[in-house]
């Protein structure tokens, strides 16, 4: 049973992996429009946590490979295992459902990768010229205020309209994939399956998708 586990979960991984690549590539010609931050999100709400860090770590090592070393790669270290921890405590720990607060983080986190990646440039440019930080932060961000305005339009937009319905139906995937080891209360019904019970008939849901133990699979609407 535990070694099958780890194969899901090894395969989820590198398929989670992958999409975060393949959607970044898809929209690079695109400036500052990006799905990222929405998957990186999606895998922090639905995918065990380790899933989510690991795919999120392997994007970023891949980018490495595709476009060199340079100071960005601190900003994508950052910022992305960042989102990916946040959401995780916001959906995991707090089990906030309310998508607006998710669209709010989201507006959040995207205005705060530009503000770093800009600071990290200034960082890096005041050590090679002689000038103030403020100043040398101030120039770098007027420059490229353009793109992050693009930035936190088109993350805002993704997310208002997407992150609520793929988190519902990620949720419901991850009770396919690894089998039906989770608490349900279905809302039509009102049952409720008790943790001692669960326990009887299947393996430890500690081995499994983690999804929240009193959270709802509601198979006639999303959140």
């Amino acid at each position: 049973m535990k070694k099958s586990l780890w194969t899901k979960d090894i395969v989820l991984t590198a398929l989670a992996a992958a999409l975060l690549s393949a959607g970044k590539q898809a929209l690079a010609a695109i400036p500052n429009v990006e799905v990222v931050t929405l998957l990186i999100m999606l895998y922090a709400a639905c995918f065990k946590p380790q899933i989510a860090f690991i795919a999120t770590g392997v994007f970023i090592v891949i980018e490495c490979f595709i476009w060199g070393i340079h100071t960005w790669v601190l900003a994508y270290i950052i910022h992305w295992n960042f989102v990916a921890f946040a959401t995780f405590l916001l959906a995991r720990i707090f089990k906030f459902k309310n998508k607006f607060i998710y669209f709010g983080f989201t507006i959040f986190v995207t205005t705060a990768f530009g503000v770093l990646t800009t600071a990290i440039d200034a960082f890096f440019t005041v050590a090679r010229v002689n000038v103030a930080f403020g100043y040398a932060f101030s120039v770098i961000y007027m420059r490229g205020i353009y793109f992050y305005i693009v930035h936190v339009v088109g993350n805002a937009a993704f997310n208002i309209v997407l992150f609520s319905p793929m988190r519902t139906l990620l949720d419901r995937l991850m009770v396919k994939y690894y089998g039906r080891d989770v608490f349900l209360r279905e809302e039509d019904s009102g049952s409720k399956l008790k943790r001692s019970d669960a326990a009887k008939e299947v393996a430890p849901s500690a081995e499994l998708t983690d999804y929240h133990r009193s959270d709802k699979i509601n198979d006639s609407k999303g959140d």
